[in-house]
């Protein structure tokens, strides 16, 4: 059965299939160390987009041996990355542009295990600043599925660097990334106030208890999404990663150092997130 592929082509960001003819020479171009096999079961993305990929929300869905049809989700998180910079160093940032996006020209292998191989270096070489001294070449993750075969795979959510955002947005990740930069600012904004106007720092960390609902470093149950109603639980999903940010800041730094720490989160190079 022929691998189907949903894309966003419209907005640049293009999926080609096994079934194509320029498939092959398309792989052959990538790093990847896969099977044959996974080969024949995988799919390439290209970004003809002017503007870089900063992360991606895909669904592969696999047919069972039963007949069934089962869908595997992969969300990009909501980690500190080239969409939220909180926290991230310039250095450190220009290695996430390079190393975590792709680039207009180049493309990805995607494999049915969630994972994906290739980088930039097929546009360009890394500048002297965003040299690297690691690997980058698989990013993603899951496990296979145990003796299905994918049918499909969709495009659900692709975020471009400068904001954008396109897909249908079953994942809702839109709202996780939104509503994490707008999580981190708000904390930002109670940083600054407590700044200028003196406040002990165990009222401030009251105020981000308040907010975010969070007590200490520990981490929320994570959420199922796809079965969500509106995003209302995402918004108070990631307040509560965001203040499990805090308090392990201030586990690790202290009072003052988290206070500023976090206060320079305002000045974080977010981008203006907007839908295409």
């Amino acid at each position: 059965m022929a691998l189907v592929c949903e894309d966003v082509a419209r907005y640049g960001v293009v999926l080609v299939p096994p079934s194509t003819p320029e498939y092959f020479n398309l792989l052959a171009d990538i790093k990847h160390g896969i099977s044959e096999h996974a080969a024949n079961t995988s799919a390439i993305l290209l970004n003809r987009a002017q503007v870089a990929i900063a992360s991606i929300a895909f669904i592969w869905s696999f047919s069972g041996r039963n007949g069934r049809f089962s869908p595997h989700s992969f969300l990009p998180g909501t980690n500190p990355s080239v969409l939220l910079p909180f926290g991230v160093d310039n250095r450190s940032q220009k290695i996430h542009v390079f190393w975590n996006t792709i680039f207009p020209g180049s493309k990805r292998l995607m494999t049915r295990s969630g994972s994906s191989f290739g980088d930039n270096t097929d546009v360009r070489p890394p500048a002297a600043d965003e040299l690297w001294h690691g690997s980058f070449v698989s990013m993603g993750g899951g496990s296979d599925s145990d003796g299905s075969e994918p049918v499909k795979l969709s495009l659900d959510g692709v975020f471009f660097v400068d904001g954008g955002f396109a897909g249908p947005n079953r994942l809702w990740s839109w709202e996780y990334t939104v509503f994490a930069a707008e999580a981190h600012l708000n904390c930002a904004a109670l940083a600054q106030e407590a700044r200028r106007r003196g406040t002990p720092p165990a009222e401030f960390f009251a105020k981000v208890q308040t907010l975010t609902g969070q007590t200490d470093e520990r981490m929320p149950p994570p959420l199922h999404s796809p079965n969500l109603e509106s995003g209302e639980p995402i918004r108070l999903y990631e307040l509560q990663m965001v203040g499990c940010r805090v308090f392990d800041l201030r586990k690790r730094l202290g009072d003052e150092a988290a206070i500023a720490a976090i206060e320079a989160w305002a000045n974080a190079p977010v981008p203006r997130f907007y839908r295409l």
